[in-house]
């Protein structure tokens, strides 16, 4: 059974993939800054760990139990997912028509490849 609400209270990671409500850029809902790139189903049957954006050093594997791989994957899935509908409304009433960017692209490392490690902690 789902809960009826998510409290969005920490960052949440798993391989590379990461939400954090202060690592998101203040101008998020600009028409031109692209949406968050929505993570696959079943990312934790493919991750044990997780890379911070920001780790030190960078590219730094922490485990994580299978337990909390699941519940990162929700959180992750469910935040990503619901900023994106919610930018996606805010720039359709607020962006000159054809000048929203709609592109589900932006992710907070240079890649998801967690043996890529190339450039550190990625800035918006």
């Amino acid at each position: 059974k789902l809960p009826y609400t998510m409290h969005y209270c920490q960052n949440y990671w798993l391989g590379k993939w990461f939400i954090g409500k202060y690592r998101l850029d203040s101008d998020f809902l600009k028409c031109e800054k692209p949406l968050l790139l929505e993570p696959p189903t079943g990312i934790h049957e493919k991750y044990d760990f997780y890379i911070k954006p920001g780790g030190k050093p960078y590219g730094t594997r922490e485990k994580l139990r299978r337990q909390s791989a699941k519940r990162e994957e929700f959180m992750i899935c469910g935040m990503i997912k619901r900023l994106n509908d919610a930018a996606t409304w805010i720039k359709s009433v607020t962006c000159e028509e054809g000048t929203a960017n709609l592109k589900k692209e932006f992710i907070f490392h240079h890649s998801l490849d967690p043996d890529n490690n190339e450039g550190g902690e990625k800035k918006a």
